[in-house]
């Protein structure tokens, strides 16, 4: 099958002038990395006129090509911006990307063989492993306001436990992603608020390499719920890293984590991207 007929739209990822944050990381995820995995288009000018087009969180009112594009081998990628579910209530002839099961469990039900799941790849195509003598590092990764807590009272009390804290919120590339990855033991997430499009991705980034999380529990991470360690308060994540210190907790507490996030490995992937043409 020729999956030249693929064509991925995304807007350019950048620097957010602020803090130099990377800005549509999802462009290079879910467009970049999959077009150049398959040999698909990515952003072409012309000869996507009979291809299946699929467009990462584009604008629907400045884009004039998508609405040129849009129609019965188009999908909208919605990532994490609920905005799409209102635009595509208002437009039931087209077909919308969800990559979390909570989003598609609820969406397939309002938008009967409308909605498709394709979940993200991890950052980890080459399986590396984390092999570590003792554990040291305590990770936090993505923008300076996905940690909602304060990170400089997260730092002192992993070190009262005999932690350091890492973290990479300028990342720029997926090498810089796998780079983090290679020098944490532990990964904490602290994300509370409601978020009807939110992914496992991080959970899923950390577990190819053999790396547990600590989280808030969240209704977007559904299809991992057995593979991260909830904490409802501060003082519990605490406690919960503080416990992954020993080395039988963490032997558990990662026994089954390569296994999972296998099924979210590129290749695994694309298989899905290939099922639309």
């Amino acid at each position: 099958m020729n999956y030249m007929k693929l064509s991925y739209f995304a807007a350019e990822p950048y620097l957010q002038s602020r803090d130099q944050h990377l800005m549509l990381g999802s462009s290079i995820i879910r467009a970049q990395q999959i077009a150049e995995y398959l040999g698909a288009k990515y952003n072409p000018r012309s000869g996507w006129e009979n291809d299946v087009c699929i467009w990462v969180k584009p604008d629907l009112e400045a884009e004039s090509a998508y609405v040129k594009t849009a129609g019965s081998k188009t999908y909208l990628d919605m990532i994490d911006y609920s905005r799409y579910v209102h635009w595509l209530r208002d437009h039931p002839d087209e077909r919308g990307i969800v990559s979390s099961q909570f989003a598609y469990d609820i969406l397939k039900e309002e938008m009967p063989g409308r909605i498709v799941l394709i979940p993200q790849q991890h950052c980890n195509f080459e399986n590396f492993v984390r092999r570590r003598k003792k554990i040291a590092n305590v990770g936090v990764i993505g923008s300076p306001r996905s940690f909602k807590y304060p990170l400089a009272e997260i730092g002192k009390r992993l070190e009262q436990i005999g932690l350091r804290l890492i973290t990479n919120f300028n990342f720029q590339t997926r090498q810089d992603v796998t780079d983090f990855y290679k020098k944490i033991d532990i990964q904490i997430i602290w994300y509370t608020r409601r978020m009807f499009l939110k992914t496992p991705l991080k959970i899923i980034n950390a577990a190819s390499f053999g790396i547990p999380s600590v989280a808030a529990p969240h209704d977007g991470y559904k299809e991992v719920d057995d593979y991260y360690l909830k904490a409802r308060t501060i003082d519990q994540l605490i406690s919960e890293v503080k416990r992954l210190k020993n080395p039988q907790n963490y032997k558990a507490a990662t026994k089954n984590l390569l296994g999972m996030a296998a099924k979210y490995h590129i290749k695994k992937i694309a298989k899905l991207y290939k099922q639309l043409v």
